[in-house]
């Protein structure tokens, strides 16, 4: 069988789960059942499924002994092999990865969970979930195309509306933030900030609060270097005369001679700079004027919360600020005629998508219903629409205002009565395990067509059905295996007999302890494990002769 374009499991290893020791089992395309004794472990090799897909993990489940559980899935995905990894320990801590890298649940969940569908007697949600079943009805009805309009002309609207709240919402409200605006962009014109600023008056502030200091330290200098006797001037001419004549005495000295003589035109540079130096004035501002100005550039930083920089830039946000809601109401009103517009437009394209939806729904439930009887269950499945009503402003949907999102304006939900005289209720509520997923397998049977493939995982399907019921089941799978890979944990010979591969799955003592062990049957092990399904352990030759019987029909219906 070649493989469909979609999603496959190619391997499953399950290690350290409940009586499971260790074991690894190969998937084909196709019909696959997993047959064996009630407590083998084939539910189990289902929930390592879930696991590996991003379910709950419990550390209950890991098995006795054992310091964890570990699933191990290699699927293949639109050509591309991945392995997905998922690790419970036995102290509570979850680990996934996916190709080895370490990943969230969530993540693994993203990936690897829509590529694999579980339906049993723990696994309702996804099918009782409103919005997939709303995805599910828009597929068959082929309304994706509609239902993206309306998901596009909704974000136009949400964009309108979150421009206009931004042009402050009402009047009074805008007015509001426009005189907010207006303070802000005044004081700081009004302060005239300049970058660099508060350093030179931090700078100027500290010359003036020491301007005594500074005068007599000037003194100082002038004195140190310019006193006729003592100062460095005269001490320097003094060491430059002795040192030119030891120059002119002792040639090993002429190098001494000339640093000496630089270091005397250098202080004499410096005393006449020196008595050059005016007594220190201060500003151009009294240190009162300096403190304010460094107080009021340091208050607009508080209340900004920010820096010298970032004043400048409130400035700048505060004016553009005031010319966007000076000129709000003009384009309040150009956006108040464009939202009129566009719910019109929503209105029109939310009833369009609500008349195929209609449409659908009928075809949908009459085909799953069609597969319903043929699955021995109540012809009682019906998908309601439930207009989503909505207030004065809504658009118009059918003449009525309603609340339409993204996905329209209605509520979609799957309905079934499975017991005669009694009211329809949501599936995932009202539905045994069983029925809810026999109640799965015909609306996948209804949608295989329009479905990507993937693998869909039947758990405990055939709870309750005899025979027939149960011959009429395994073709229902069958058709479906020509488009998903199907797994189905089956206790019925009538539904194992269509399999293309048959696993059994046994149980036995080892060292005083319960293994798990999983082994594809032969042609001829498939006859002997229907024979027993049909009449137990050591059937004879009449349950042999019905098993061969089984095996043939499921041939020619193919």
């Amino acid at each position: 069988m070649s493989a469909p374009k979609g999603s496959h499991i190619r391997e499953l290893g399950v290690a350290g789960l409940a009586i499971i020791d260790a074991v690894r089992v190969e998937f084909g395309l196709g019909l696959t059942v997993l047959t064996g004794e009630t407590g083998a472990g084939k539910s189990l090799l289902v929930d390592a499924l879930a696991l590996a897909r991003g379910g709950r993990g419990d550390s209950g489940a890991v098995r006795a002994g054992s310091d964890r559980l570990r699933v191990d899935l290699q699927i293949s995905a639109q050509g591309r092999d991945q392995i997905a990894v998922r690790e419970v320990y036995a102290e509570g801590r979850s680990v996934a990865r996916i190709d080895d890298e370490l990943v969230t649940i969530g993540r693994l969940a993203g990936e690897i969970g829509p590529l694999i569908d579980i339906h049993g007697q723990h696994d309702q949600q996804r099918l009782g979930d409103p919005g997939r079943q709303r995805e599910l009805l828009d597929r068959w009805s082929k309304a994706e195309g509609h239902r993206a309009e309306v998901a596009s002309l909704i974000q136009q609207r949400s964009a309108l509306h979150e421009e206009l709240q931004g042009l402050g919402g009402d009047d009074a409200r805008r007015l509001a933030l426009l005189e907010v605006a207006r303070t802000e962009r005044d004081d700081l014109e009004a302060a005239e900030v300049r970058e660099g600023e508060e350093a030179e008056l931090k700078e100027e502030l500290r010359r003036a609060s020491n301007s005594e200091r500074i005068s007599a330290l000037h003194d100082e200098l002038r004195e140190a270097l310019n006193e006729d006797r003592s100062g460095l001037r005269a001490r320097a001419a003094i060491a430059e005369r002795i040192a030119r004549e030891l120059a002119r005495l002792d040639g090993d000295a002429a190098a001494l001679q000339e640093r000496v003589s630089a270091l005397s035109i250098e202080i004499d540079d410096l005393g006449r700079e020196a008595a050059g130096l005016t007594p220190f004035a201060g500003g151009a501002r009294s240190l009162g004027e300096l403190e304010d100005r460094l107080a009021l550039l340091l208050a607009l930083q508080r209340r900004f919360r920010t820096d010298e920089a970032g004043l400048l830039v409130a400035l700048t946000r505060a004016r553009e600020e005031v010319s966007r809601l000076d000129g709000a109401e003009e384009r309040r009103s150009e956006i108040t005629e464009q939202l009129t517009a566009l719910n019109a437009r929503i209105g029109e394209a939310a009833t369009a998508l609500r008349t195929v939806r209609r449409a659908g729904a009928a075809t949908l439930a009459s085909s799953v219903n069609a597969a319903l009887t043929a699955l021995d269950l109540p012809s009682s499945f019906a998908i309601p629409l439930a207009p989503r009503g909505g207030t004065d402003g809504d658009p118009l949907v059918e003449g009525v205002p309603c609340a339409v999102d993204q996905g329209g304006g209605d509520d979609v939900s799957f309905m079934f009565a499975p017991n005669a005289g009694e009211p329809a209720g949501p599936i995932a509520k009202i539905a045994s395990g069983g029925e809810l997923s026999r109640v799965s397998l015909a609306i996948e049977e209804a949608l295989s067509d329009a479905s990507e493939a993937r693998t869909l995982v039947f758990d405990e399907i055939d709870a309750g059905l005899g025979g027939r019921a149960g011959e009429t089941l395994g073709r229902s799978l069958r058709r479906i295996s020509a488009q998903h890979q199907v797994l189905c944990v089956t206790h019925l010979p009538q539904v194992a007999a269509q399999a293309d591969i048959h696993l059994r799955v046994s149980k036995r003592e080892v060292d005083g302890r319960t293994l798990t062990q999983v082994q594809r049957l032969t042609d001829e092990e498939r006859v002997v494990e229907l024979a027993a399904m049909l009449a137990g352990e050591g059937a004879g030759s009449g349950a042999t002769a019905a098993a061969n019987e089984l095996l043939a029909n499921a041939r020619r219906g193919r």
